[in-house]
């Protein structure tokens, strides 16, 4: 192997590495949660339909784990909207 296929594969493998860190770190901040406990984290006098349905969209969008989606994450920071 030359030095630039060897240069390549460490790359990939730390992009590989990074990201499942990131996964496992995302996994423990946001642990499934029913749709009780989301509707309870919610502000007071938030529509729960409305809520349940933005929570779907959220899901679906950022392709998380619809339990996983809580009412205090932050588009940018905990999904990596840019």
């Amino acid at each position: 192997m030359t030095a630039v296929m060897v240069a390549a594969v460490v790359a990939v493998l730390v992009v590989v590495v990074a990201t499942w860190q990131s996964r496992a770190a995302f996994a423990e901040r946001f642990p499934p949660i029913s749709d009780a406990e989301f509707l309870a984290r919610c502000r007071p006098g938030t529509s729960p339909e409305v809520a349940l349905k933005v929570r779907r969209i959220v899901a679906r969008h950022f392709a998380v784990e619809y339990e996983r989606v809580h009412p205090c994450m932050c588009f940018v920071e905990d999904l990596g909207a840019d």
